[in-house]
């Protein structure tokens, strides 16, 4: 069950705002959410390796799926919904599937996912709304497997509580509370009512920006405490962020440059660990699309570096992605991009 659990962990997390409620009527699509232009049917992507000839390369075979890069058919409604994700092996063959179904109002109500690895298990997800066409309840079922999220919110339709029930017994829950502003100052999960998990206290700027975090995540062997805190420029852009803060000289660091039009165009994190630091360094072009990873270690022992080229279809969508490695040719993603 550890697919599972890995799904519901990530919906912990999203559920509260996959309601069409008053709190969140301005809900992006699914394109939206993926980064995609104009008006997209579907999208099918498809990965090759690069053969080196001399002082160029050319297109080699098809091969598997990696961390970001997969082969997969995405579809999506004429909203920008998504209706089907399908990821297949270098031969074809369909390993994971999810399917999506909505209602004439375009909420989400049902959500089926195969995966074709050995049994062929699945996961069948059903969402209910209310009057107001806000999540009250998620039912999640397989063989022999049934849990159910359910939701409270309070009069003013925010989400304020979630039950994770199973086998009639209340295993976590996950609670927030808000500051006059909508801002979400405060999350706390426990399991089984009263066993603390994790707690997290924010505070936030005028302009209603999040300036501190800190984070108490208790674990079986130990307690970890941890504070975060923002740094914003004139223009409301996150261009500093402090995470796993010690004290004033002790804590991991990313810092933000962004291009004139407010995509992202550099971000160099420094983490720290006693005497070891890894130093990230990534480069985006106008499009807010990666051009460049270089990662290195104080040691010397890494010092790699990644870079990618594009090339953009009319909808300033890109269908070609080119990797490199230290200036090797990698691999290629191929993009068949369809629109109504």
């Amino acid at each position: 069950m550890k697919k599972t659990f890995g799904i519901l962990s990530t919906i912990c997390f999203l559920l509260f705002s996959c309601s069409k409620s008053t709190v969140n009527s301005d809900r992006k699509s699914d394109l939206s959410n993926y980064g995609f232009n104009g008006k997209v049917k579907s999208v099918k992507s498809e990965l090759y390796n690069l053969i080196i000839e001399k002082d160029t390369f050319k297109i080699g075979e098809k091969i598997n799926s990696l961390a970001f890069d997969r082969n997969s058919l995405l579809e999506f409604n004429k909203l920008g919904n998504l209706t089907s994700i399908k990821e297949f092996l270098y031969n074809g063959k369909v390993i994971k599937q999810d399917i999506y179904t909505y209602d004439k109002n375009d909420l989400l109500i049902k959500r089926k996912e195969i995966d074709n690895y050995g049994k062929r298990s699945f996961l069948d997800f059903k969402f209910n709304y209310d009057s107001k066409d806000s999540l009250t309840s998620v039912i999640i079922s397989s063989d022999g497997f049934k849990r159910i999220l359910k939701i409270e919110r309070d009069s003013n339709n925010r989400p304020i509580k979630r039950e994770t029930i199973q086998n009639d017994t209340v295993q976590l829950i996950y609670s927030v509370k808000y500051d006059q502003n909508d801002n979400l100052i405060s999350e706390s999960q426990f399991r089984h009512k009263k066993v603390p998990v994790k707690l997290i206290e924010r505070s936030f700027n005028s302009k209603n920006l999040k300036e501190k975090e800190k984070i108490i995540e208790y674990r079986t062997w130990d307690t970890i405490r941890i504070e975060n805190e923002y740094l914003y420029d004139i223009n409301n852009k996150l261009i500093v962020e402090k995470f796993n803060i010690e004290n004033d000289s002790t804590f991991d660091e990313t810092k933000n440059i962004y291009h004139k039009n407010g995509k992202k165009k550099e971000s160099i994190t420094v983490m720290r660990e006693n005497e070891f630091a890894i130093t990230e360094r990534n480069l985006y072009n106008e499009n807010g699309d990666l051009t460049q990873k270089t990662v290195k270690t104080n040691d010397g022992e890494t010092n790699g570096v990644w870079s990618y080229g594009f090339k953009y279809d009319s909808e300033n969508n890109w269908i070609e992605k080119i990797e490199f490695k230290n200036n090797k040719p990698l691999r290629i993603v191929k993009r068949t991009i369809e629109y109504y």
